[in-house]
């Protein structure tokens, strides 16, 4: 899963993109049974805010960017409904793509690839700047997902308005459990969450292992409790996959970054800073 033996990565330098943050009751992420109501007695909900994040790989063949963040005018544009459920707490000039790709050096027409971790609106609602000059990857079961729940009225997380901004772009979408985009960058299939969620393995020239989550990992206690709360999409696939990402985490030199962790800014460096 991660790059083997005989290739050569051409990955320099891995940032980290700062998209906000976002606001929602706990028990999407992680079920706190504390919090479970008992009959005749009511119980307070515990909210958490998470970072909205993306990152760009800087490669000798491309500049790749993971995701791209919730929608710059989330509160106008986004369903009512859906934004009292998951607000955007923090949103500023700075927190715009076109400003994060900035700070790694580069301009929206030098990114090569938009890979989605899966078309969630906290993931793909900043595509607009580079729709025209890159191309956009998916897993085809999660594009086909996002439009079948768009098109049978049941759209949940995925916002209509960031999918339809996609119409037209260059699309490529794969069907396999794994891909390899460039020599270090490899896509896994994983589900749980969404059909197509993916993970994205980022090993650099360095001999570094970089594992993106997306959010088929939400939070890090996920990873010790191995449960997710009403977010998680199929179980099997879900308590599967967990275990094998633990099971590469393993490996040497290798890194598990959880996009949406509320501590993630204390763990790992933001754009400029960079992993290699």
């Amino acid at each position: 899963y991660l790059l083997g033996e005989n290739m050569e990565s051409g990955v320099r330098r891995l940032f980290l993109l700062d998209y906000g943050w976002l606001a929602g009751e706990m028990g999407w992420f992680i079920p706190n049974p504390s919090l479970y109501p008992e009959k005749d007695e009511a119980k307070v909900t515990e909210w958490v805010e998470i970072p909205v994040t993306g990152a760009l790989i800087e490669h000798d063949d491309g500049i790749i960017v993971v995701d791209t963040g919730s929608h710059p005018e989330a509160e106008k544009v986004w369903p009512e409904a859906l934004w009292n459920v998951f607000p955007m707490t923090k949103f500023t000039e700075e927190n715009r793509i076109e400003n994060q790709i900035k700070l790694a050096g580069y301009k929206p027409e030098d990114v090569t690839y938009v890979v989605f971790t899966h078309l969630h609106l906290d993931h793909a609602g900043q595509t607009e700047p580079l729709k025209d000059s890159a191309t956009m990857i998916a897993h085809k079961k999660e594009l086909m997902h996002a439009l079948y729940m768009t098109w049978i009225g049941k759209p949940g997380a995925y916002f209509p308005g960031d999918i339809d901004a996609l119409r037209g772009a260059d699309w490529f979408t794969f069907e396999t459990n794994e891909f390899e985009l460039l020599p270090g960058v490899k896509l896994i299939l994983v589900g749980g969450h969404t059909p197509g969620s993916i993970l994205v393995s980022v090993t650099t020239k360095k001999g570094n292992n970089y594992i993106l989550t997306g959010d088929f990992v939400h939070l890090q206690e996920e990873l010790e409790v191995e449960s997710k709360g009403w977010l998680l999409g199929d179980a099997e696939e879900y308590y599967t996959n967990i275990r094998k990402l633990k099971i590469l985490a393993r490996r040497s030199n290798t890194k598990i970054i959880i996009g949406h962790e509320p501590r993630l800014w204390e763990m790992f460096p933001k754009a400029p800073k960079y992993l290699d």
